[in-house]
C-alpha cells in the first residue's frame, strides 16, 4: 500500500533539488527554495545532513548566483555535465532524452516549449518531472515515477554527485550534493532498486578528449507544465 505522506515528501525533495540547477537571474525561485529548505530541515534523512541544511540556510541569493555561475554557467565549457545523456553516452540529447520522453508521453504532463527551452534530458527538468509524477501518484495507482527513476535517474545520479563533490568551486553545491547522496540512497531502498555496477566513465572520457560544450538552449530560468 502506498504511503501518501512519503510520496509527497519525496516529491518535495525532487523539486528542492531541481531549482538550483536552473539558471537564476532573479531571486523568486531561490526564495521559494529557501522556504522548502526551512521545511525539509526539520526532518533530515540522516543526522549528518543537519550541518548541510544549516550551511545552505546561510547562503544569500547573490552568493548562490555567484557560485552557480562559476560552477555551471560562466565557462565556455562546463566541468559538470548537466544532462543525463552525457553520463550515458558522452553527449547531450541522446538515449536518456528518449527514455525521459517515453515516460513523459505516458503521463498527463507536457513541456511548454515556449517557457522551457532546456532539453528533456536536462537534470533539472528530470527532477521537476519526478516531483510532478509523484504528486500525481498520491491518489492513483500509476508508477511512472518508478519507471523514470529506474531507466534514467538511477543510471546517472552517483556520477553526477561525484562530479559536484570533486569540483573545487563547490560550496553551496557541495552541501546540496551531500543531501542528494542521502536522499538517493533512501530512494533505492524505498524502490528496492540496486545501485548500478561501476563502469568506466564515458563522461570523464569525453571531457578529457575536448572541452565539454553543453547543448542546453538557454541560460534563462524557464520551466512550466501544460496539463
Amino acid at each position: 500500500m502506498k504511503d501518501k505522506n512519503m510520496t509527497l515528501g519525496r516529491s518535495y525533495y525532487y523539486e528542492f533539488f531541481a531549482i538550483p540547477f536552473f539558471f537564476s537571474e532573479k531571486d523568486e525561485k531561490f526564495n521559494l527554495w529557501k522556504k522548502q529548505l526551512d521545511y525539509l530541515k526539520n526532518s533530515p534523512i540522516a543526522n549528518e545532513n543537519l550541518d548541510d541544511f544549516k550551511a545552505l540556510s546561510k547562503f544569500s541569493f547573490d552568493e548562490f548566483r555567484a557560485e552557480q555561475n562559476r560552477l555551471l554557467y560562466d565557462y565556455s565549457y562546463s566541468n559538470i555535465p548537466l544532462t543525463a545523456s552525457f553520463y550515458k553516452e558522452g553527449r547531450d540529447e541522446g538515449l536518456a532524452k528518449k527514455l525521459v520522453l517515453d515516460t513523459l508521453r505516458k503521463s498527463k504532463f507536457r513541456k511548454n516549449s515556449e517557457l522551457c527551452k532546456d532539453s528533456e534530458d536536462f537534470i533539472g527538468f528530470i527532477f521537476y518531472l519526478m516531483s510532478s509524477l509523484l504528486k500525481d501518484e498520491i491518489n492513483s495507482n500509476a508508477f511512472l515515477s518508478t519507471e523514470l527513476f529506474v531507466n534514467v535517474i538511477n543510471e546517472f545520479i552517483d556520477e553526477f554527485i561525484d562530479f559536484i563533490k570533486g569540483s573545487k568551486e563547490a560550496d553551496f553545491y557541495l552541501h546540496l550534493a551531500n543531501l542528494m547522496q542521502s536522499f538517493f540512497e533512501l530512494e533505492r531502498s524505498i524502490l528496492a532498486v540496486e545501485k548500478p555496477k561501476i563502469k568506466p566513465s564515458v563522461a570523464k572520457e569525453m571531457i578529457e578528449k575536448q572541452p565539454y560544450l553543453s547543448n542546453l538552449k538557454t541560460t534563462k530560468e524557464k520551466f512550466d507544465w501544460d496539463e
